[in-house]
């Protein structure tokens, strides 16, 4: 397996997020673009589902930190 890493800074820009859904041939593909340009992932519906749990956890591991 290659395993790539991509790091893009971007606490100090707006971004646009969207999942494009898969196609005939294609996976989903979930991207994210801001003025850094581009980083698109091809994901399955466990992938997708992976990554958003993750974020949802984020969240709520700040809401407790909050009360």
């Amino acid at each position: 397996m290659q395993t790539t890493a991509f790091t893009a800074n971007l606490t100090a820009q707006s971004i646009d997020a969207v999942v494009k859904p898969a196609m005939h041939y294609t996976p989903a593909i979930l991207t994210v673009s801001g003025s850094f340009g581009s980083v698109e992932l091809m994901a399955d519906d466990d992938q997708l589902a992976a990554v958003a749990e993750a974020i949802s956890q984020h969240f709520k591991s700040k809401e407790r930190a909050a009360v």
